[in-house]
């Protein structure tokens, strides 16, 4: 999904087990648009909407509780009933670890203030209107504080809608700028090389992509648009040269192309095209090959295989390798999955399978291995979430509208631990640390609620 790079991280660390969902913290809205709770489910549950809770929406004081359902903020659940907890009490609300790490030297506990590794603690999720079917968003540091501001675009408006961000996990009023026809996928990037990030966005209701140049105060204009192929999908942005501006490659679906837009000469150079399998939808840029050279993964939803191009780090990519996956591919990543310090990739299908490939450090992968599966999945991230250097995985579940958090053991084997309920069709995920306290926070897209769903992430 986010188009940004994504490079590999090469890391490794024993995990421990993770349990529950943790304390809350809100975010903000403007403009009269509210922000409401949403529900969070433990690994294994299917429930959407409210709790089951009697009369109770959530878990609160004096609300029924028991397995899958802790009660919310430092209230334990006491025969049943949730309570305010007694002195040297730890609250059920937590999410903890079983792995031993904490400073302490018994199990990491969530509401310690400490962050230990292995250890993973969710607060509530929390809706925010954004507009008219939002399909993507990015966060990024707009407006040139250091808080990273929310912007997606909205595919029933053809717009790109922003939100500023407060550093602690809120956002301000929204603002809205035009695009072209069905604005579909989002990326961020400095392309004019004047120190300010830009969005752009590839227009599914036509063949081009909309500049929008931003300046220091976070406002955008648009830089005009640019001709690309057929039927474009996604999007992925990476600085090919060594000028200071970023480049962008777009996937073509009716094309069976992805192309390359350098920014160099300004504003874009005329697009090179490269061949892929059929309907390419999802990208990622990540170093799958031994050298320093960013490689392309592709995923062809139409063969049912991920594309592999090798790269030569000037935005030129060799003839495309393909690896058959399961059905409807929409979504790849690439990074270090298994602590062997080669690239390996991970797949979303819209039949329902997870599935990896693992690299073997020579440009190639091996046989696909599929490990999970969610409802219709759009989109997956892949990230350190519980700070034990290994990647784990973020899903977009479209079909049952949640987000689905996977924890990497380290070998490159996933438990799914958390569902949490988002609004209608979640299309897009992005990870951020959107609180400034060190640790990763969620951020999906809802395109058939106008609205994103956001987990902060506590210690």
């Amino acid at each position: 999904m986010n188009s940004a790079t994504r490079s590999i991280l090469r890391r490794g660390a024993v995990l421990g087990l993770l349990l529950a969902l943790a304390c809350h913290k809100g975010g903000g809205s403007g403009e009269g648009d509210s922000t409401t709770a949403a529900t969070t489910t433990t690994s294994g549950s299917s429930s959407a909407g409210t709790s089951s809770t009697g009369s109770c929406a959530v878990p609160e004081l004096g609300c029924p509780c028991g397995p899958g359902m802790a009660c919310i903020g430092d209230l334990v659940c006491e025969a049943g009933v949730c309570a305010p907890p007694q002195a040297g009490s730890s609250s059920s609300s937590s999410s903890s670890s079983s792995g031993g790490d904490s400073t302490t030297g018994g199990p990491a506990r969530c509401g310690d203030g400490v962050a230990s590794p292995g250890e993973l603690c969710f607060g509530v999720p929390q809706l925010l209107l954004m507009g008219a079917s939002p399909s993507d968003i990015v966060l990024a540091n707009l407006d040139g504080d250091p808080a990273l501001d929310l912007a997606s675009c909205n595919s029933g408006a053809n717009q790109v809608a922003l939100r500023p961000g407060d550093g602690a996990g809120s956002f301000g009023a929204r603002t809205t700028v035009d695009t072209g026809p069905a604005p579909w996928n989002l990326g961020v990037g400095d392309f004019d090389d004047d120190g300010h990030l830009d969005l752009v966005t590839v227009n599914g209701g036509g063949t081009s992509i909309t500049w929008l140049r931003g300046a220091s105060n976070g406002s955008l204009t648009s830089g005009g648009d640019f001709g690309i192929g057929m039927a474009p999908q996604q999007l992925a942005i990476a600085d090919f040269g060594t000028d200071g501006r970023d480049d962008i490659v777009v996937s073509n679906g009716a094309d069976a192309n992805v192309g390359v837009l350098l920014a160099d000469p300004a504003p874009f150079a005329a697009m090179t095209t490269f061949g892929a399998g059929l309907a390419p939808r999802g990208l990622a840029l990540a170093l799958i090959s031994d050298d320093d050279d960013l490689d392309l993964l592709v995923a062809n939803s139409g063969s049912n295989t991920i594309g592999l191009l090798l790269g030569n780090g000037q935005g030129q990519f060799g003839a495309a390798a393909s690896f058959p996956v399961g059905n409807e591919p929409r979504a790849v990543a690439g990074g270090d999955v298994n602590g062997d310090g080669l690239g390996d990739a991970v797949t979303a299908e819209g039949s329902g399978g997870i599935t990896r490939l693992l690299g073997n450090g020579l440009g190639s992968f091996g046989a696909a291995l599929p490990f999970a599966n969610a409802s219709s999945p759009n989109d997956l991230a892949l990230a350190d979430l519980d700070l034990d250097g290994d990647l784990d995985l973020v899903v977009a579940s479209g079909g049952d509208a949640t987000l689905r958090v996977l924890v990497n053991d380290g070998g490159g084997d996933f438990d799914e631990v958390a569902q949490f309920v988002t609004g209608a069709t979640p299309f897009a995920v992005a990870v951020a640390d959107l609180d400034e306290d060190g640790l990763l926070d969620l951020v999906a897209a809802n395109a058939g609620s106008d609205t994103v769903t956001i987990v902060l992430t506590s210690a």
